[in-house]
């Protein structure tokens, strides 16, 4: 893969530089300190995947990212920052970022999470090639069918992405438990579906235990709570929030999770597996 790295401090970008070189990532294409330079290169060299600082001169990361989605690059995004601020963590993800990667470095985390970005992208990659050639030979109403499923997935990223959550473990198990749900739905089931069956029809599926891959939902969906419950502490009247705290949990686990959050509260907001699900599908749906 081509890497470019904008980071203010030079021995940053040497590091991550030389992690990329030993462990054979890929290769460094572009560097840079400056945020308003870095959009003109980043635009210039279209790299597979940028790391960028959250604070540099010019303009922040969060506002970097922003413009170059907005263009429609192709490029995946990690951020690298001291801050443990929730809130700012949020905004990174909500701005497009595929991973957050805390200083000081850790070497094994920079190699874990850029062979998950490479993975995600080898995915994507052969994902759109199965969808070129299967269009070829299908009819148009299962080419409708196809187009519906893809939009419904793509409806959920985007929902992934801005509850903060697009690089959890668990999301891709949510996209599997969602699947199933809307299959039982569409086919005149009612909604009298039991979870466990659900978990059941994974485990089989990814060859995984269904005690793993249900604790993986459980903290993915949590930490979308934590998620939403911030940008309420932020702004209350926030589209997203009054959103999301509606239609995927129950609004009162959602104004515990905020007292938790803000230390005015003992015990954390309650999530719901099951409205959670059929509020992506409602969602996506829309």
């Amino acid at each position: 893969m081509r890497f470019v790295i904008i980071e203010d401090d030079i021995s940053v970008r040497k590091i991550i530089g030389n992690i990329i070189d030993k462990y054979k990532l890929g290769t460094v294409v572009a560097e840079n300190g400056d945020g308003l330079k870095a959009e003109a290169i980043i635009a210039e060299y279209s790299p597979d995947v940028a790391l960028i600082d959250l604070l540099l001169p010019g303009q922040d990361g969060i506002a970097l990212i922003r413009r170059l989605k907005e263009s429609g690059l192709e490029t995946s995004f990690i951020m690298i920052s001291e801050s443990t601020s929730q809130p700012m963590i949020t905004k990174a993800y909500q701005s497009g970022i595929d991973f957050y990667i805390h200083k000081p470095l850790n070497v094994l985390e920079i190699v874990s999470v850029i062979g998950k970005v490479e993975e995600s992208r080898r995915l994507r990659q052969v994902m759109s090639l199965i969808s070129q050639t299967t269009a070829r030979y299908v009819g148009p109403a299962n080419r409708a069918v196809e187009s519906d499923d893809t939009n419904k997935k793509n409806r959920i990223n985007r929902i992934f992405s801005e509850l903060g959550i697009i690089g959890e473990a668990g999301a891709k198990n949510i996209h599997q438990l969602v699947q199933l749900v809307d299959s039982r739905l569409a086919g005149g089931h009612d909604q009298a579906y039991q979870l466990h069956e659900l978990y059941q029809e994974v485990s089989q599926a990814i060859g995984q235990d269904v005690k793993t891959i249900e604790q993986r939902i459980r903290r993915t969906i949590a930490k979308a709570m934590q998620n939403v419950a911030t940008m309420g502490i932020e702004d209350f009247h926030n589209d997203k929030f009054e959103m999301y705290s509606g239609a995927l949990f129950d609004f009162k686990e959602v104004r515990q999770e905020m007292a938790f959050v803000q230390g005015k509260g003992t015990y954390r907001g309650k999530i719901n597996i099951k409205k959670f699900v059929e509020g992506l599908l409602f969602l996506a749906a829309e």
